[in-house]
């Protein structure tokens, strides 16, 4: 048969994972930086109202309060792309809960709960206008 061409094409398997990782990677950093950016009012209102003693020579509860995100995508445990997560430190967790819920010696004077309650629909509104920048 004359003109007939015949092509032979490899690595097409190693392309296309290629391409599902840059597209894993980008969900997962728009997911991320939209996450950060919607949990700030969250975070800047627990550090105003998390305890904080000035006379206190160790480091401050307030001062640990962090936002820190988790990779999920290929995690098949859970059925979220990343988890972000808003608040004191492990060495400050016991400090938190009891400031928050109080003690047997000590009233309770929440900051975290209130703290979401408070800027929830700042949070979802960051949230969708992030994504929304994120993806274009």
């Amino acid at each position: 048969m004359k003109g007939l061409m015949t092509i032979e094409v490899q690595g097409l398997a190693d392309l296309e994972r290629q391409l599902m990782d840059l597209v894993e990677n980008k969900v997962v950093k728009v997911l991320r930086d939209a996450g950060r950016a919607a949990l700030a009012p969250v975070l800047a209102d627990m550090k105003r109202n998390a305890g904080y003693d000035a006379k206190s020579p160790g480091p401050h509860m307030r001062d640990s309060i962090k936002i820190t995100s988790t990779n999920r995508m290929n995690d098949a445990k859970w059925i979220t792309v990343v988890t972000l997560r808003v608040g004191p430190s492990k060495e400050h967790q016991m400090k938190a809960l009891a400031q928050e819920f109080g003690t047997v010696k000590q009233v309770g004077r929440p900051f975290i709960r209130p703290a979401l309650d408070y800027n929830t629909s700042q949070v979802l509104r960051i949230l969708a206008v992030q994504i929304r920048a994120g993806l274009s």
